[in-house]
């Protein structure tokens, strides 16, 4: 019995250090990435966010895209990249999943809409200027989530590394 509790335990601490978090790649008709300055904490990230309990990751990037661009998405849900991250030091792991938010038009880019407690501003960044923006685990994300879109096949990497 106290073999299972000790168990039990285990398992909830381990869950506690793995969460999931979707993102969007989205572009413009010239093949830049759209992202995002958060408010409460240094640089840029793809839109999106962590999936809440008991919410698909897609519903998860649907839900963040709304809140954080102002933007209702329609499109049927295609995953372009899974990125497994081992938890460590203060980092907690999990999947960070890469959805297309497809390429959005002008008149698309100038309907977003900020939270000016979230989000400080948005930019359109050529892929290949994309570490003066992210860490290099989420460039290499990026560039999973474009050559998946390309090539339609899903991108898995592992801590930021693609595994062939």
């Amino acid at each position: 019995m106290a073999d299972d509790a000790a168990r039990d335990e285990e398992y909830r601490r381990s869950l506690a250090r793995h969460s999931t978090a979707s993102g969007l790649l989205i572009t413009d008709v010239a093949g830049r990435a759209l992202l995002v300055r958060p408010t409460y904490k240094e640089g840029w990230e793809f839109p999106g966010g962590s999936v809440d309990d008991g919410e698909s990751p897609w519903d998860a990037a649907v839900r963040e895209v709304k809140e954080e661009l102002g933007v209702t998405l329609s499109a049927s849900p295609v995953l372009l990249c899974a990125d497994w991250m081992r938890p460590h030091d203060t980092e907690v792991g999990g999947f960070r999943l890469i959805f297309d938010g497809g390429v959005w038009a002008p008149d698309q880019l100038s309907a977003i809409r900020l939270p000016a407690d979230e989000l400080s501003e948005w930019r359109l960044v050529e892929v290949s200027d994309a570490e003066a923006y992210l860490p290099i685990v989420r460039v290499r994300r990026l560039q999973a989530a474009v050559s998946a879109r390309r090539t339609g096949r899903v991108a898995y990497l592992e801590d930021g590394c693609l595994l062939a």
